[in-house]
C-alpha cells in the first residue's frame, strides 16, 4: 500500500520475469526482503544506468535465481543471514575476523571483506574473499534508514574451503 516507503523502490526491484526469491524455511527469522535492501551494491562506472543492475542484495538473491544460480543465490544468502545475525546479536568482536566494506561476487555468490581491502580504498576492483576473483565484484555499502553507514561484519571462517562449516556453525547458533 501506500504510505509504506517502498511505493517508489518497488517497481524495478525484481528483474523481469524474476521469481521472488523465496528463503529457505528456518533460514532466518529476520524479515529477509526488508533487511536484504539495506545492503546496496555500489555500481562501478557506467553501470548505474544498466537496467539490470541489481541495486541492492535482495534483488542480487533474485539475480541468481532468475540466471539458474541457485548456488550463488544460496551463498550469498548465507552470507547475508550470518552478518544479519551477527547485527542483531550484538557484535562482540570475539568471533568476528574484522570489519570493512563487503563486496559481492557476481561468479561464486560470495560476500564479504575483499581479499585487498587496503586495495579498494585506493579505488581498485574487489577481489573476493571467497574465489579470489576481481572479475565480477561490486562494493556493498550498508545503510540505516537513517543513512548511517553500518560496517560489514564477517564471522570468524576457518581455511578456505571451509566456509560451509562455518555457516553451519553460525546456523546452529542462530
Amino acid at each position: 500500500g501506500m504510505g509504506d516507503g517502498d511505493a517508489t523502490t518497488a517497481p524495478d526491484a525484481v528483474p523481469e520475469g524474476a521469481t521472488p526469491f523465496r528463503v529457505p524455511e528456518g533460514a532466518t527469522s529476520i524479515e529477509v526482503p526488508k533487511a536484504f535492501s539495506a545492503l546496496k551494491v555500489v555500481p562501478k562506472e557506467g553501470e548505474a544506468n544498466d537496467a539490470n543492475f541489481p541495486p541492492h542484495l535482495h534483488a542480487a538473491v533474485e539475480l541468481f535465481c532468475f540466471a539458474k544460480m541457485p548456488e550463488c543465490a544460496k551463498k550469498l544468502a548465507t552470507a547475508v543471514n550470518a552478518y544479519l545475525a551477527i547485527l542483531s546479536a550484538g557484535p562482540d568482536g570475539k568471533g568476528t575476523n574484522g570489519m570493512g566494506q563487503a563486496a559481492v561476487c557476481w561468479e561464486c555468490g560470495h560476500c564479504g571483506l575483499p581479499g585487498n581491502q587496503d586495495e579498494c580504498g585506493k579505488g581498485k576492483d574487489a577481489k573476493c574473499g571467497n574465489c579470489g576473483s576481481s572479475a565480477q565484484t561490486n562494493m556493498v555499502k550498508v545503510t540505516q534508514p537513517d543513512g548511517t553507514v553500518v560496517p560489514w561484519i564477517e564471522p570468524k571462517q576457518a581455511p578456505a574451503g571451509k566456509a560451509e562449516e562455518a555457516a553451519a556453525a553460525a546456523d546452529a547458533l542462530s
